[in-house]
């Protein structure tokens, strides 16, 4: 331990204020200095190139997995899994052992990270976060990871339905919990999209010529997202709050056109609820929001290869393959040199380790599709059981 101390007192100031500080130390050097903390020392010894590795573009600290909605585009295929949560004991290990690392060594071992998401493929309103003897809100959790982790959040939803008490209780303690602490959350970002279940029941029962069926589930959509942004209307003048607006180029009830026809629908709804004020949230009227973009457009990756031709979704298995016999090229040290330096990092639920990178061999109009590998690296969570693997449209290894 003396010539840990030794050593870390020779670690260059430059180096300890700079972004990702691990990376730029020799692990050797400090090698030992997570001993005892229990995140990296228990059934398995995480080592500090590991933990460098986990420390380079943080991501994504899973709180929740799988997902109920059924949008029919979604990229990372989400399905409904039974260990839908993080358990919070795992949570409370995850920052505790963070922390301490940093303090062991004097510097934040996560600067240089902005915020953490905290789903991958999850709707984070829907339940609460499993615990040992006690539930516990998705507002908890991002406060906790805010106080010992000094990091804000990123909280993504599709919106909740409109009976569930516990979604809009939650979702109104977040807002309270942003204006007395607008720096421990980054954003809310609602997606407002006409691929959810309840519009594909829509377009079936309209197909069926069940119009009054088709009028229900529209009206079930449009009322459930008016309430989402009504929840969240005084975030939006702070800039803590924005949509994400996506559609197909093509596409019967999934088109630019039908889209923005959906949106005019919430937001009239909107008005119904707020009133007036809704003039002071010009970002959110129709003409400003649908006005096209490429950022509009969905990739084909995951569900949405549904809305693309066969011709498309031959090319993108072409470039996906040609993007496997080029990883297959690499050595191991090649291959974990351009997932620590290029790739972002998830750690899911209990405790496994994930990298996503961007295909460079794939082209895409606006979003480059991404691939995702787990990596050998588990922290020592309590619950460490397997749940379902973070999607990818190929595996690398």
């Amino acid at each position: 331990m003396i010539n840990l101390q030794s050593n870390i007192a020779k670690i260059p100031s430059s180096i300890k204020n700079s972004g990702f500080p691990l990376t730029k130390i020799k692990p050797e050097v400090i090698e030992g200095i997570q001993k005892g903390i229990p995140l990296f020392d228990g059934e398995r010894f995480v080592k500090l190139d590991d933990i460098a590795f986990i420390t380079k573009n943080l991501e994504t600290l899973n709180l929740f997995r799988g997902c109920t909605v059924g949008c029919t585009h979604c990229l990372k295929n989400a399905k409904p899994d039974k260990k839908r949560t993080i358990l919070f004991e795992d949570l409370e290990r995850f920052t505790d052992g963070f922390r301490s690392l940093s303090q062991r060594l004097g510097f934040d071992v996560l600067n240089g990270n902005k915020y953490l998401s905290i789903v991958d493929d999850s709707n984070p309103s829907d339940f609460p976060i499993e615990g040992l003897n006690s539930k516990h809100s998705v507002v908890d959790a991002m406060q906790l990871i805010y106080k010992k982790l000094n990091i804000p959040t990123l909280f993504v939803t599709s919106g909740w339905s409109k009976a569930s008490k516990y979604a809009q209780e939650n979702a109104e303690k977040l807002v309270k919990e942003i204006k007395s602490n607008p720096d421990s959350v980054k954003k809310v970002e609602i997606s407002i999209n006409p691929f959810l279940n309840i519009m594909e029941n829509s377009r079936q029962a309209l197909k069926n010529g069940e119009k009054d069926k088709s009028v229900f589930f529209r009206n079930i959509y449009t009322s459930r997202m008016a309430n989402v942004i009504s929840t969240f209307i005084d975030l939006f003048s702070e800039d803590k709050a924005s949509i994400i607006y996506r559609h197909a180029a093509n596409g019967d009830g999934v088109n630019e056109v039908e889209t923005k026809k959906l949106y005019e629908e919430i937001y009239d709804k909107l008005r119904g609820i707020i009133g007036s004020r809704i003039e002071e949230f010009p970002s959110l009227s129709p003409e400003n929001l649908t006005r096209f973009d490429k950022s509009h457009l969905i990739e084909p990756s995951g569900r949405a290869r549904k809305y693309f031709s066969k011709e498309e979704n031959m090319r993108l298995q072409s470039e996906l393959a040609e993007e496997y016999l080029a990883w297959q090229e690499l050595t191991p040290e090649e291959k974990k040199a351009e997932l620590r330096d290029a790739a972002v990092k998830c750690v899911d639920i209990n405790g496994r380790v994930y990298a996503t990178k961007p295909a460079s061999r794939v082209s895409f109009v606006n979003t480059p599709i991404e691939i995702t590998t787990p990596t050998d690296i588990q922290l020592n969570y309590i619950n460490s059981r397997e749940t379902n693997p973070v999607f990818s449209d190929i595996e690398l290894d």
